[in-house]
């Protein structure tokens, strides 16, 4: 019976293994954004890592996620200081649409939902194939539109995770540190995978999609 418990390849245990997995990464994520202009490369290391996570490809975690952060590091920096540079601005755009014309408002949130979407395929563009920046972002923006389904499922449960930890911050504040960050990229890995494997002809990594 024991045996059975602590069998591996037992649902229950499978799905401890799992979170412990999703811990480890988010934990390894935060730690890497802590200098902020190196949250791109985590971001697309966690990207990576989550792919190969739902793929059962995955040989380890702690030491994948830093060859993927290294691997990375220049173009997914790259990646993060321009998003970060996108969403400041919406952020000051927000403050002077509330003074100024608080309608607007819907409309710079609106710009941030659709640039938070090409950045989460961004990511996963460059965890997976080698291209120029500029290359990535237009792929990132064409899939989004041809994939807006997933686009949309990935979007509602980021955000909703956010505003509901947010929220009820006091209650939710562990659910953030534990799976924040892992939690919704390994749902857009779900959903993404997919997408991936319809343009991903011969299954290999960094392949070039031109």
């Amino acid at each position: 019976m024991f045996r059975r418990i602590f069998d591996m390849e037992n649902p229950l245990m499978r799905a401890l293994s799992a979170i412990c997995d999703l811990l480890v990464l988010n934990l390894l994520t935060a730690v890497c954004c802590l200098p902020v202009v190196t949250s791109g490369a985590a971001f697309t290391a966690l990207c990576d890592q989550s792919l190969h996570y739902i793929r059962d490809e995955s040989t380890g975690i702690i030491r994948p996620y830093f060859r993927s952060f290294h691997d990375n590091f220049k173009k997914g920096t790259l990646l993060g200081l321009i998003f970060l540079a996108a969403f400041a601005v919406f952020f000051v755009d927000f403050q002077l649409a509330a003074a100024v014309f608080p309608p607007l408002r819907i409309a710079v949130i609106s710009a941030a939902l659709i640039v938070g979407a090409i950045a989460i395929y961004a990511f996963f563009l460059q965890a997976r194939y080698e291209n120029t920046i500029l290359q990535t972002l237009k792929n990132a923006a064409s899939l989004s539109v041809a994939f807006f389904p997933k686009t949309l499922g990935m979007l509602v449960f980021t955000v909703g995770l956010w505003i509901v930890c947010l929220t009820f911050f006091q209650y939710a504040l562990p659910v953030l540190l534990m799976f924040g960050f892992s939690l919704p990229a390994y749902i857009a890995a779900l959903l993404l995978d997919g997408v991936f494997q319809k343009i991903e002809p011969d299954n290999e990594n960094k392949e070039e999609n031109q």
